[in-house]
């Protein structure tokens, strides 16, 4: 019986060395069940919003003192935030076409003098319908503001004004098939396989042993990332191909330039696999970095912009997301796909992705190199 103890005891002092070698590891072991409940907390912290900032414009073609509050209410309004105050109906509609606003509010002429007279009348909001939970948000505002107003002016004229017609008309956005997510749904598929690529490409590479006789050879490291980054892109490439032959086969309509779609989730896997040779840099273990890569795939599932706008976000969950390179690539895919647009409309998004790669790579590389 002593002896038995006596085994145990050893065998538990080699586990805790073992652990001890790796202090990241052993932090992660300890804190994973902590940091997996903080993830969740975080998530629903950020979609707890007590209102929303979804970007419309207002073309205002009457003029008259009942348009000025039907703006000024909603310039109020919790749930809508009010860009722009256009002068044309052609100005509106260029912003959302170009996903710069989600929805375009259109006074008609006549306005005002319909509700004094109690006519009926109307306004128009043109919507984009990529981001659907966020033009019916939108579309949902801009009608409770028009019934404040009607109920006003029914008040004003003692009796009971003619109701305001919202008319919604989507303008650009996701076709009849297909579905709204499968953009978002492309750029979490290229991250999670840049993720497993730098598990294979250093972590299992080193635990096999082979890393540290890389590193030997005359190849300097940053060529070794080099290297290594090339490789994943070309899997990247393959695994494009495979996710837009399914989503197409289900429904999918890509109405931008294909090749931009290949050159966004390229963007997007180096970033990831920068930021992996960096991690990687500190974390030796596979299994680590798996762990790691399980507790950030789920915040970004909603926070990078996977399944609905980061504008419906609270402020706290807003700022994490514009903060993440990821959100601009999904940003850019949405733009392309759905909405059709060229290399000038996700320009700056590109650049966040390239320079973020720009900054992780070289930190990498000095960090493998104190480690090696």
């Amino acid at each position: 019986m002593r002896q038995m103890f006596h085994d145990s005891a050893t065998i538990a002092s080699k586990e805790l060395k073992q652990l001890a070698r790796d202090p990241v590891s052993l932090a992660l072991t300890i804190t994973f069940p902590i940091l997996l409940v903080g993830i969740f907390v975080v998530i629903v912290s950020a979609f707890s919003a007590p209102s929303y900032d979804v970007a419309v414009v207002v073309a205002d073609l009457d003029g008259s003192s009942a348009s000025k509050t039907l703006i000024d209410k909603l310039t109020s309004s919790s749930y809508i935030r009010v860009t722009q105050i256009l002068q044309t109906e052609e100005q509106a509609l260029h912003a959302v076409e170009i996903g710069s606003a989600i929805g375009g509010v259109i006074i008609p002429k006549g306005f005002g003098d319909a509700l004094m007279n109690q006519r009926s009348t109307f306004i128009l909001v043109a919507t984009d319908n990529s981001k659907t939970t966020a033009s019916s948000i939108a579309v949902s505002a801009i009608g409770g503001e028009a019934q404040e107003l009607t109920m006003s002016f029914g008040t004003q004229l003692g009796g009971n004004a003619v109701p305001i017609q919202v008319v919604s008309r989507p303008i650009s956005g996701r076709p009849p098939s297909g579905d709204a997510v499968l953009p978002g749904m492309l750029g979490m598929i290229t991250i999670l396989g840049a993720f497993d690529d730098i598990v294979n490409a250093v972590a299992r590479e080193r635990e096999r042993g082979t890393f540290p006789r890389l590193i030997l050879t005359p190849v300097n490291i940053f060529s070794i990332y080099s290297g290594k980054m090339v490789a994943t892109v070309v899997v990247n490439a393959l695994r494009t191909t495979l996710m837009l032959s399914i989503f197409v086969l289900t429904g999918l309509v890509i109405r931008g330039n294909i090749l931009l779609v290949y050159l966004i989730t390229s963007l997007i896997a180096i970033f990831t696999l920068s930021l992996g040779l960096l991690l990687s840099s500190r974390i030796r273990s596979s299994s680590t970095l798996t762990i790691l890569e399980i507790a950030i795939t789920f915040p970004l599932f909603q926070l990078a912009g996977t399944f609905q706008s980061p504008q419906l976000l609270a402020s706290g969950g807003k700022s994490i997301a514009l903060s993440l390179p990821w959100t601009y690539g999904n940003e850019a895919l949405r733009r392309v796909i759905y909405l059709g647009l060229g290399l000038d409309a996700i320009t700056s998004d590109l650049l966040i992705l390239l320079f973020s790669s720009l900054i992780l790579l070289p930190i990498a590389t000095v960090l493998s190199k104190r480690t090696i």
